[in-house]
């Protein structure tokens, strides 16, 4: 069984770095990862296959994002519970490798998570504006 892995996208230095310790006592590998290989696939990213020949270049992104992949269960919640027992504000986009994730880029599971995460907020929005309706 392949290593916990942990990709990391636009996480400031110090953010990054406390996110990345966190990370490896708990024995999961993190990885930083670059622009330049957000048009290879999740899959190539994690280990599981080659990754395409050349530079990518075109779009990207800014937004923070995590990528775990090889958790065993209880992993994932042990990680999150670490980073917020410490003050550290959460990475709002987050995603665990699937087989189906796997053939995707970084860019396009940044854009399925922004929507995702788009469509969750305005729930929120939604049920705060009742509440207040109904007091």
């Amino acid at each position: 069984m392949k290593s916990p892995t942990m990709l990391y996208y636009n996480l400031q230095e110090g953010r990054a770095g406390d996110i990345r310790r966190i990370a490896e006592e708990l024995g999961i590998r993190v990885r930083a990862v670059d622009k330049n290989e957000y048009h290879q696939t999740l899959a190539a990213l994690c280990g599981l296959q080659e990754k395409a020949p050349g530079a990518s270049q075109g779009e990207g992104f800014e937004e923070e994002m995590l990528v775990m992949a090889f958790f065993p269960e209880g992993l994932l919640g042990q990680l999150l519970d670490a980073i917020r027992a410490v003050g550290i504000a959460p990475v709002a986009l987050k995603a665990v490798l699937t087989e189906n994730n796997a053939r995707w880029n970084s860019v396009k599971l940044n854009l399925e998570l922004m929507e995702e995460y788009a469509y969750f907020r305005g729930q929120q929005e939604a049920r705060r504006q009742e509440d207040a309706n109904k007091a």
